[in-house]
């Protein structure tokens, strides 16, 4: 338990630092809700957006107009930019998690402890998962006030603005585990976050393009944004589809394996 405190301690920086800046994008997007639900201005928007041609409404998550006067339609909106950094963050983690030990040093120092490989990959998997958890609650508990404090009398939300959440912590898990299989096999710490980073963004261009081209729809399953696209969610009444829960489950279950394996018989840099 003292390693686990020490690694929520190393990492409770960076999750004040993330923490902020997303939730000064979920108030800075929450906060122009109002004038977007003013007479005139949602009919104004839609007619623009209306305007753009498809392929690039498409890109933009915008294939049907969207009633931005709606609260839970705005939301999910703006909810797939927040989705965006949510994952950055966790594949950062992940990718930084055990390979940060090799380049500091302090691998040598866990590895004269009475504590085998296996038990160090849990407590880093556990306290990682527990950063994200944190992190994902202030959000939630944010992003709630906000409706709380825009909503109309009566207006049910709380199904599909839980879905959302639901489905940004499993895409969040996804890259969290691929992070971790990059946390194994990379040479140096530093290639961690600019490699998580490319990963997330090739995954996210895939989605795009499976969306502007139809012959590339395929493309859609090898980018787990698309699977938790905020947006369809909330159509699909807070629900996520059945076979992008299997893939996500799978790669993470495949993920969390592989890190244990290869971290068993991984040649350490004392």
């Amino acid at each position: 338990m003292n390693m686990y405190r020490v690694e929520i301690k190393n990492m409770f920086k960076s999750l004040i630092i993330w923490t902020v800046v997303m939730i000064g994008i979920v108030s800075l997007f929450m906060s122009m809700f109002p004038s977007m639900a003013g007479s005139g201005m949602s009919e104004l928007i839609r007619a623009k957006i209306d305007a753009i041609p498809e392929a690039m409404r498409k890109s933009f998550g915008l294939s049907q107009s969207v009633n931005l006067s709606d609260l839970l339609q705005y939301f999910a909106y703006s909810a797939q930019y927040i989705l965006i950094g949510n994952c950055i963050y966790a594949g950062i983690l992940g990718a930084n998690s055990l390979i940060r030990e090799e380049s500091e040093g302090t691998i040598e120092f866990l590895y004269a402890q009475p504590i085998s490989r296996g038990k160090i990959v849990a407590i880093k998997m556990l306290s990682t998962i527990t950063i994200l958890i944190i992190f994902n609650i202030i959000l939630f508990l944010t992003s709630f006030a906000f409706f709380e404090m825009f909503k109309e009398q009566g207006y049910k939300y709380f199904i599909e603005f839980s879905g959302v959440f639901k489905g940004m912590f499993l895409a969040q898990m996804v890259f969290w585990s691929i992070g971790f299989i990059l946390s194994v096999i990379l040479p140096k710490a530093s290639l961690a976050t600019p490699t998580a980073l490319g990963v997330f963004f090739t995954t996210y261009m895939l989605g795009m393009f499976s969306n502007i081209i139809d012959k590339l729809h395929w493309m859609r399953y090898l980018s787990p944004v698309e699977y938790v696209m905020p947006g369809n969610i909330v159509k699909a009444g807070g629900s996520i589809e059945g076979e992008y829960l299997i893939i996500s489950l799978v790669i993470i279950i495949i993920g969390t394996v592989f890190t244990f394996v290869r971290y068993k018989s991984k040649d350490l840099k004392l």
